[in-house]
């Protein structure tokens, strides 16, 4: 049983980093591809139909971290507290200002700029974490979580490129998808670093031989998204950016297991984590049939709204 709800920890994480990075990739690009007032409305409304129904995934997430994880969540939340701290403060801006930006007319040009630097933040925030969870604990600032943080935040950014490649108005359309391009050899740059560099100062890694063969998966699927960009078959080319947004959370998961906290002080492995026996049967039955749900509702969400908008409807 902990072993199941370790992978749906996973699961649903992955979700949260393959629907929300193109959120935070689409924020970040706001003011590069978009250069007019209504640019940025069009482009943001092509991203509106999914915005909060991809966030759900991070509620589940953190719900099921809290309920079946209790011990993990407290020493791991203690541990990241510096910089779980601002994260969710940049998580809470970014979707904030979008939301606000259409009812501030006079702001706009400031909410804007909240969106770009709370995106950037968010993405390179998630990649940070995972690099320290990977560094092990106490916190300490390192090469790892640097990179780590950069990897994301470029994957993110190519994955919200291809988002706009297909949904965008026809001139941000066409500066997303030379976006796309760059910023995939800039992902395989930033991975390729963060894999190095998890070799020197990975303390925390314990899995090295599936770790690695998923980290040249990543690879692969950024170098393929980046090619099919090249090649302007950006439908496919934004399909194969979803695994490589979602893919670092299941590497780290990977490579710590059979641990999901490791510090000098103590470690603690996955069954050490969980929660009791009732507790698990409990969360079992309430969590695993809302699961199906939540992807239903995510391919629902996306076949109603499939065609890219033709005017600004949200922002």
């Amino acid at each position: 049983m902990p072993e199941l709800f370790y992978l749906l920890l996973g699961a649903v994480f992955f979700g949260y980093f393959a629907l929300a990075g193109y959120d935070y990739g689409v924020g970040a690009l706001l003011t590069a591809v978009a250069r007019t007032d209504q640019e940025r409305r069009m482009t943001l409304s092509a991203l509106g139909p999914f915005f909060l129904g991809n966030e759900v995934w991070l509620v589940a997430g953190l719900g099921l971290l809290i309920g079946a994880f209790p011990m993990l969540e407290g020493a791991l939340l203690s541990a990241l507290y510096p910089v779980a701290t601002p994260l969710i403060a940049t998580i809470v801006i970014f979707t904030g200002a979008v939301q606000l930006r259409s009812r501030f007319v006079g702001a706009r040009v400031a909410c804007d700029w909240i969106i770009v630097g709370s995106a950037i933040a968010t993405a390179f925030g998630w990649g940070a974490v995972l690099g320290f969870m990977l560094q092990g604990f106490p916190l300490r600032l390192g090469p790892l979580p640097v990179f780590a943080g950069a990897a994301t935040t470029s994957v993110f950014v190519m994955h919200g490129a291809g988002l706009l490649s297909l949904r965008a108005p026809a001139v941000v359309r066409a500066r997303a998808r030379r976006v796309a391009v760059v910023m995939g050899h800039a992902a395989l740059a930033m991975t390729a670093a963060t894999a190095v560099t998890a070799v020197a100062f990975g303390g925390a890694i314990h899995q090295w031989p599936p770790a690695a063969a998923l980290t040249v998966a990543l690879l692969f699927a950024v170098w393929f998204a980046r090619r099919l960009h090249s090649r302007r078959r950006h439908g496919i080319g934004f399909a194969a950016t979803v695994p490589a947004a979602g893919l670092p959370v299941v590497i780290t998961g990977v490579a710590m297991f059979p641990y999901m906290f490791v510090d000098a002080a103590g470690s603690l492995t996955v069954t050490d984590s969980t929660a009791s026996g009732p507790t698990l049967d409990f969360l079992a039955y309430a969590v695993l049939p809302l699961l199906p749900l939540l992807v239903a509702f995510q391919f629902a969400t996306w076949w109603l709204w499939r065609r890219a908008p033709e005017r600004p409807i949200f922002y």
